[in-house]
């Protein structure tokens, strides 16, 4: 199967155990307003002003063939594949056959995801992820979808269903200042981590305003505010750590 890609990451730290080369695949069915990659929403290549192409089809084979040029450092290190977006949930049967080719060459296998697919999708996903960096943006049902244009429920059922069959998990949670860093929405997170066995810690990802300039070249628009000061994830990072009895970092 082909899919597009917009971008591979190598020597990534912070997207699962060790080493991690990250697969980014293009196609989203969220519109973010903060959202720093406003070029993977469509699931085809696009074309920048200048002329630049954001997006290349290729085979799983290919990516593979990409990632396991690092295999040496995600032996020594425990890292592996993580895939992410967009949204790789939006091209479920590709990402299945990724993954499996991955844990086929050895390799441990991490999804970052909205959460909102079809259940069916997150089964067969399930069976050949290792990890899932399950992205919270917020859990008030008319802010979730006035923010990202969808309904969170879907979201928070694929999620309990993960917990419910034994998928190790940690929530990543967007934050973004006078959004959904509310008291309410982190108290609502905190309590939501502790009732799912399977979340092994929280983190916080205070926002970045990567996407703007994206966006105006795309002729979208994201959320505009300058990147908060330093203290800011460190605060909501004390203030969530408060209300679960699951660790808290920033992301």
């Amino acid at each position: 199967m082909n899919a597009v890609v917009f971008e591979i990451g190598k020597f990534a730290t912070h997207d699962g155990p060790g080493i991690r080369t990250v697969v980014f695949l293009k196609g989203c069915p969220l519109r973010c307003t903060w959202c720093h990659s406003p070029e993977s929403w469509k699931a085809e290549p696009e074309q920048y002003p200048d002329g630049t192409i954001v997006g290349k089809v290729m085979s799983s084979d290919e990516i593979l063939a990409e990632v396991l040029k690092d295999k040496d450092f995600y032996e020594v290190s425990g890292g592996g594949l993580t895939v992410s977006g967009g949204e790789p949930l939006f091209r479920a049967e590709f990402l299945v056959e990724l993954l499996a080719k991955a844990k086929a060459a050895g390799l441990s296998t991490a999804v970052e995801t909205s959460g909102y697919a079809p259940p069916a999708a997150i089964e067969k996903v399930a069976a050949v992820c290792d990890l899932w960096l399950f992205d919270v943006k917020g859990l008030d049902p008319e802010k979730h979808r006035a923010h990202t244009r969808v309904d969170n429920a879907p979201i928070l059922r694929n999620l309990r269903w993960l917990d419910a069959h034994g998928a190790k998990i940690v929530l990543r949670c967007p934050m973004i200042p006078g959004v959904n860093d509310f008291p309410a929405n982190l108290a609502a997170l905190g309590k939501l981590a502790d009732e799912l066995k399977g979340i092994e810690r929280i983190d916080v990802e205070p926002y970045v305003p990567y996407g703007i300039d994206k966006a105006r070249k795309l002729g979208l628009t994201v959320y505009e505010a300058p990147m908060p000061p330093p203290e800011y994830g460190s605060g909501v990072v004390s203030v969530l750590a408060k209300q679960t009895k699951k660790p808290v970092r920033l992301g």
